[in-house]
């Protein structure tokens, strides 16, 4: 007997106790075996995109002749703009210190690839306001870092508050004010206002977050980073997961995102010693958290590590009913048999359901790498929330530098550099479900939809094949739907339609518990999607 013919039997003692899945006319994506119930020759697979190494922005305008770009910056798609906030960072650099200015730049492009500067006038720098800063409103009373800047979804967000962004704030002598995680509001993105409310529930807030309103809890969701620390010092970077009705108060905390044995078994030679390790709470802060209003903050300490690994940041987003994180992965350990260290920043995939448990796919390659020695991306580089659509390609910013966390300079480089670039990836392109050349297959859970016809993201490449099957919850072939009924599937599209004997119509099966077995051959499916 087949394996196939094997689940057949399996599946008429399971469909009874089995609910379908209400997939309605939503896409569903391949990030895990949700939709792969059973399968034979079936993988999931990782889709790095296409980094163009374009130098696309940079600190090149006249008023920022003595600055550089940090490396959080937040995009922001609106009908044909792609909006830009980026960060910028000026004065000379000291061990320990940020440096004396951190703030917040504009920029705007109609393709996404030519990037304008428009000199606002809001913000005095170096005795002018013909600039393109838009936060701080006076450097020498405050810096900031670290901003989020996003579109508020909640459909009762009063429009003068539109726009927020969740930001790290240095105070400086005499300015009054308070830090450090601090959340502000504009009407157009441009004109921004502080909340005078201090943001309380909050575990821990370093570096970059993340937020957005989300439908599915009815709350704004919003991503940490968190330390773990070691009795001698830090020594791993986290993020957690946190809920709030108002961007104020939060809570609902859970960890999201943390090292785990897979990443200590990437580095044998590390010796770690469990004791010395804890949880941070609320009474333990980092020496710059600890620091009164007043005092320049310090850049953040790299000491034994607890792993060979941590995250930088969050990187959530969500995207066609699931949530994903580019995360940014700090490579750093060190080894008493060798006389140099990584101190280096790539940026792997994380994915989600519910946006509290996330899970790196295997086998954890990097999902963008860095640039080969001596280009402007080779040490350091930083996705830049979130991407962009643009027709059926996906474009992922993100920041390179050529020097690593320790500011080494690459050896083959001439000077400094730091670049906004991007990467692209095809349409729902993160991960798909991979057929080799030799066949493969796999059947579905129960499903139940909406809609009068099935499109499938598929690539069959020049000489891959797919078809498409409908059974009813038991497993038996729908009559019209069979595996023979089933055209052959080629090409390579984002919307291919599926057909039986030349007919696409599943009207007559929408609402009904069914499921889908797909047989493939050298090919790649990345989403399905039943459209009314």
């Amino acid at each position: 007997m087949s394996r196939y013919l094997a689940c057949l039997f399996t599946l008429v003692f399971l469909a009874s106790a089995e609910s379908p899945i209400d997939v309605g006319s939503r896409k569903q994506l391949f990030i895990d075996q949700k939709f792969i119930e059973m399968s034979e020759g079936v993988r999931l697979v990782v889709n790095p995109p296409h980094p163009t190494r374009e130098k696309l922005v940079t600190t090149d305008a006249p008023w920022e002749r003595d600055a550089r770009l940090g490396s959080y910056h937040t995009v922001v798609q609106e009908e044909s703009k792609i909006r830009l906030w980026y960060n910028v960072l000026a004065g000379e650099h000291q061990p320990g210190q940020n440096p004396p200015f951190l703030g917040m730049a504009y920029a705007e492009s109609d393709d996404g690839k030519i990037f304008r500067k428009p000199k606002l006038g809001l913000v005095e720098r170096n005795g002018s306001r013909e600039n393109n800063l838009v936060l701080p409103h006076d450097p020498k009373l405050i810096s900031v870092g670290g901003a989020t800047v996003w579109r508020d979804d909640n459909p009762n967000c009063p429009p003068e508050r539109r726009y927020k962004s969740w930001m790290k704030n240095y105070p400086k002598p005499g300015s009054g004010l308070r830090g450090p995680h601090r959340l502000w509001y504009s009407a157009d993105g441009l004109k921004w206002f502080l909340d005078e409310r201090l943001m309380t529930g909050l575990r821990a807030a370093d570096t970059q977050p993340s937020w957005f309103w989300d439908p599915r809890v009815n709350r704004y969701v919003g991503y940490s980073r968190e330390w773990v620390r070691e009795k001698a010092g830090f020594g791993a970077r986290m993020a957690s997961y946190n809920e709030s009705d108002d961007l104020i108060h939060w809570d609902s905390f859970a960890m999201a995102l943390e090292p785990d044995e897979r990443d200590l078994a990437a580095a044998p030679a590390l010796s770690i010693n469990p004791a010395n390790v804890e949880v941070r709470g609320e009474d333990v802060l980092p020496p710059r958290e600890r620091r009164q209003a007043g005092q320049t903050a310090g850049e953040d300490a790299v000491l034994t590590p607890t792993s060979p690994l941590d995250f930088y940041g969050p990187g959530v987003f969500p995207y066609e009913g699931v949530y994903l994180a580019l995360v940014p992965v700090f490579h750093h350990w060190r080894d008493s048999g060798v006389h140099s260290w990584p101190s280096t920043g790539d940026i792997q995939l994380a994915v989600s359901r519910d946006g509290r448990h996330f899970s790196r796919p295997l086998p954890r390659q990097p999902f963008l790498r860095t640039g080969p020695d001596g280009s402007f991306d080779s040490k350091w580089i930083y996705p830049v929330l979130r991407p962009v659509r643009m027709g059926d390609e996906l474009w992922i910013y993100y920041t390179g530098a050529n020097h690593d966390h320790a500011y080494r300079r690459d050896p083959l480089a001439e000077r400094d550099e730091y670049y906004i670039s991007r990467a692209v990836l095809r349409l729902d392109g993160f991960m798909s479900a991979d057929a080799d050349y030799e066949g493969a297959w796999f059947m579905t859970p129960p499903l139940r939809f909406t809609g009068s016809r099935l499109e499938l993201n598929l690539d069959t490449s020049a000489g891959g094949v797919a078809r498409v099957e409908i059974l009813e919850a038991s497993g038996k072939p729908i009559p019209g739907y069979t595996m023979h009924d089933a055209d052959q599937l080629t090409g390579n599209r984002v919307r291919l339609p599926v057909t039986w004997s030349g007919r696409a119509d599943v009207s007559a099966l929408a609402g009904k518990p069914v499921r889908l077995r797909v047989q493939m051959r050298s090919a790649k499916l990345y989403a399905f999607q039943f459209m009314n």
